[in-house]
């Protein structure tokens, strides 16, 4: 299995050259190596073990993305609350727990840390041993109303028709409608069948239940799409007129 799920485009050697020199650092190889593939994205892993319980859990913690190149945070508001000796560059964050590389030692190691709590784990002695550490366990569905939006961007990308379905029923009422039509146009957009029907059961419930709350230029978009592609084109009329209604 790839360690992406999907990502920005690949970074060019003289990109990640660039970094290094301006920022004085040597990212480790494998780092270099996946930017090459893409510039940061979504991981197909997302859980890796921990020596000690964390705010995830007992034995593992979680991570959903990995950052490209202008994503690497080494100056945050948070470290003055942790005074870490050294170096440390972050391709990771979840509210205040972050993940990173820590140049205290001749190769990084990967360090997480929880400015919150004031913890501080070393995972991995190196980033290829932080890799091969990484795994897949599905996440609780039932909890997804509570989950940042990278966790649930995670999810959706490796979700099934009926799983897809059920994660984005359950976050119908939530604020974010950008986010929300996007995963939406999303499907809309699959080449497969099953995928845009349930793209369209989800539009049709925001257009009639949260209209108020939808941006009408995006809403107006996606409905000329969809009449431009004659699918469903009995669904589309009716959606359209409830729209404009």
């Amino acid at each position: 299995m790839s360690i992406w799920l999907h990502g920005a485009s690949p970074a060019l050697d003289r990109e990640i050259d660039a970094w290094e020199q301006t920022h004085h650092l040597s990212l480790p190889g494998g780092y270099k190596d996946m930017l090459r593939v893409h510039n940061g994205g979504l991981l197909a892993k997302n859980h890796f073990p921990v020596a000690e319980p964390t705010s995830y859990g007992l034995a593992d913690a979680e991570i959903y993305s990995m950052a490209g190149l202008d994503g690497l945070q080494h100056h945050i508001l948070e470290e003055q609350d942790v005074d870490l000796p050294g170096k440390q560059v972050y391709f990771h964050q979840d509210g205040h727990r972050y993940i990173g590389l820590d140049y205290q030692t001749a190769e990084p190691r990967v360090i997480y840390v929880d400015f919150e709590t004031l913890q501080t784990l070393v995972v991995a002695e190196s980033f290829a041993e932080f890799v091969e550490s990484l795994y897949f366990s599905p996440f609780d569905v039932a909890f997804a109303p509570n989950y940042p939006l990278e966790k649930l961007e995670q999810m959706l990308a490796t979700a099934n028709v009926k799983k897809a379905l059920e994660i984005l029923q359950l976050l119908e009422d939530r604020e974010e409608k950008d986010w929300y039509l996007k995963q939406i146009d999303g499907l809309l957009h699959s080449e497969e069948a099953p995928y845009r029907q349930i793209g369209m059961t989800l539009l049709e419930n925001q257009i009639y239940y949260f209209r108020r709350k939808l941006d009408a230029k995006r809403v107006d978009g996606m409905l000329r799409w969809l009449e431009s592609q004659h699918f469903w084109p009995e669904k589309v009329a009716e959606l359209k007129k409830e729209w404009e209604d």
